[in-house]
């Protein structure tokens, strides 16, 4: 997928609240903007009014897991058009269609921003 900044933020997708939070409040520390989603049903919602750069998504997820996320956001195009860096702890899952990256659970904090820095290089305290 090409790398292109665009003016949503990050939307953290897992089921896993404490996980979720914590990475949404260290891309916020970071300047991020960040928001979080429990699943891939409210992850959609939100992208069409958030239009994210960057969506971080777990697999597996009760309501509407990842991949059903990854099948069914080709009919949305602000989820369509983000990045998406796939958060698993199964680490032999690397590769998938359509998919920019990969971080394994636990989510090593410098990984983690250099996504960040890569698909959504405009940061809360550079905007005026």
């Amino acid at each position: 997928m090409a790398e292109r900044p665009r003016s949503g933020g990050i939307l953290v997708v897992d089921d896993d609240s404490r996980l979720r939070e914590s990475v949404v409040l260290l891309l916020r520390d970071a300047g991020y903007v960040a928001k979080g989603a429990a699943n891939g049903r409210e992850a959609l919602e939100i992208a069409e009014y958030e239009s994210p750069s960057l969506i971080l998504l777990d697999l597996m997820m009760p309501v509407m897991d990842g991949w059903q996320f990854l099948a069914e956001r080709e009919t949305h195009r602000a989820a369509r058009d983000a990045a998406v860096v796939l958060l698993s702890g199964m680490a032999f899952i690397r590769d998938a269609p359509g998919v920019a990256g990969f971080l394994t659970k636990p989510i090593r904090t410098e990984s983690l921003l250099d996504y960040a820095q890569r698909f959504c290089p405009a940061r809360q305290d550079a905007v005026s």
